[in-house]
């Protein structure tokens, strides 16, 4: 009985490093969210300043489904670790 306690501690610790490192990986998904406002911004205020076709709308949208993923993956790996800590506790 007490190697089983000790393996739910010793599981229920790492769950909540792997939380941890979730949570800080979140600062990163804000800081390519940031990027990507700043820099599509700065391409079509250039576009509709010269005129022509507004071609950034393709860095808007493709780039916009790269940080839609990245911000899905994190979602879905902290619910999957919180749903995972809540049943050890």
């Amino acid at each position: 009985m007490e190697e089983e306690s000790i393996r739910r501690l010793v599981r229920e610790e790492i769950l909540e490093r792997e939380l941890r490192r979730i949570n800080d990986a979140y600062k990163g998904f804000y800081i390519h969210l940031a990027i990507y406002c700043l820099v599509n911004a700065a391409f079509s205020v250039f576009v509709l300043l010269r005129g022509g076709i507004f071609w950034p709308i393709f860095p808007i949208v493709f780039w916009g489904a790269g940080v839609l993923v990245h911000f899905s993956c994190l979602s879905i790996a902290k619910k999957s670790v919180e749903k995972e800590l809540e049943s050890l506790k």
